[in-house]
Order: structure tokens, then sequence, then C-alpha cells
């Protein structure tokens, strides 16, 4: 079986959103200054980021809208402390993590998943075909690696997950996923070298890849 991180690059991923800009630094401080109308300006510009990350760590349409809630009213009452020393972003993204990790931790009994992790509607398909225009039996053998690919991602542990969703859904580089975990950089890769051979380890019975 080939090695899992290279296969891994055939799916399609969402984009990254971008870092800290001009734009972001002059509505915090707005924000710090007490400006309602820029924080809701922020809101707007993130919450779907923050919506599109939650849930694809927790499945569930209902808990990511939670976590985005959640997540806006710690911003809300903290940034008066954001000192700019990482992109907003970065910050942001640490905030919904922990809050989708608690969610997970409290409501995962009753967590309906809804929506795939490589997807944001059912007609789009997080594997590539060469020629554009999938024979029944390729949709159908796609299906089946999303399925079981999925599933192999369910069943790690929270913090393999998270990263794994980071690096290759969200396609953060290792510096920005180190910085969103305040972890150093060798872990966030030993974390994601550790998340590849379980994934390997439980797709090998299938032959998918």
């Amino acid at each position: 079986m080939a090695d899992f991180s290279t296969n891994f690059s055939n799916i399609k991923s969402a984009e990254s959103t971008a870092g800290k800009s001009e734009e972001d630094r002059r509505l915090i401080m707005l924000c710090q200054d007490g400006d309602c109308a820029a924080f809701e300006r922020l809101y707007r510009r993130y919450a779907k980021d923050v919506f599109n990350m939650a849930l694809r760590m927790v499945g569930s349409s209902e808990i990511a809208e939670e976590v985005v809630q959640e997540t806006f009213i710690s911003v809300f009452r903290d940034i008066r402390r954001f000192q700019f020393q990482s992109a907003f972003t970065t910050w942001l993204y640490r905030i919904a993590l922990r809050r989708s990790a608690d969610y997970f931790r409290k409501h995962k009994k009753r967590i309906d998943k809804t929506i795939s992790i490589f997807q944001n509607s059912p007609d789009e398909s997080p594997f590539e075909f060469q020629d554009g225009n999938p024979t029944p039996a390729e949709r159908a053998r796609e299906n089946e690696r999303r399925k079981v690919l999925e599933d192999a991602i369910d069943s790690l542990s929270f913090k393999q997950k998270k990263i794994v969703i980071l690096r290759y859904i969200h396609h953060l580089s290792y510096e920005e996923i180190a910085d969103i975990l305040q972890c150093r950089l060798g872990t966030v890769k030993s974390r994601l070298n550790r998340a590849h051979k379980s994934l390997e380890q439980a797709l090998k019975i299938w032959d998918i890849f």
C-alpha cells in the first residue's frame, strides 16, 4: 500500500483562510475601542470559516452552530487582550478548536453526524478523477473510498483528528498548526505521523488506496 500522506494529497480540500491582514488589524482595534459594528463585521467575515472547521470536527451542523456562538462570545469577551503577536485567525481557530473539543466531549453520545468531513454539499466530490467525467463504476468506487477513509479519520483520537483536518482539509502549514495548537513544530509532525500510521492500519484491510 502506498504512503498515506501521498494518497491524501489527491483529496480536494477547503481553502485555508488568509492570515492577519491590515483590515483585520483595523477591525480588531475598533473592537478594542468598543465598536460593536466592527465586531459584527469580524463575525460576518469569519463565522463561516469557524462553522466549517467546527462542522468537520464534530460532524453535526447543530453542534457546529453552537460552537460558532460560543467562539465569538469568547472573542468578544477577550478581544481587548489580543496583542497582535499572531494572526487573528490563529487565535480564532484556537478558540474554535477548544470549543469544538468541549462540545464533542460533552455531547458525543448524542451527536448525529450530518455531513462528510470532505464536502460542503452532497454534490461535491472529495477525490479527483483524471478525465473529470467518472463512470458510474468509478463514482461507486469513490463513494466507497470516501466512506472508509472518513470512518478511519473519525476513529482517530480527537487530538490526531484535528491535526489531520487542519493539515489536509484546511491546508494549513505545519507552522500555522503549531501556532494554533501552541505546540512545537516537531510535535505537530510527530502527531501527524502517528495519525498516518493509524489510518494506514485502519485502511489496510480494505485495500482502498
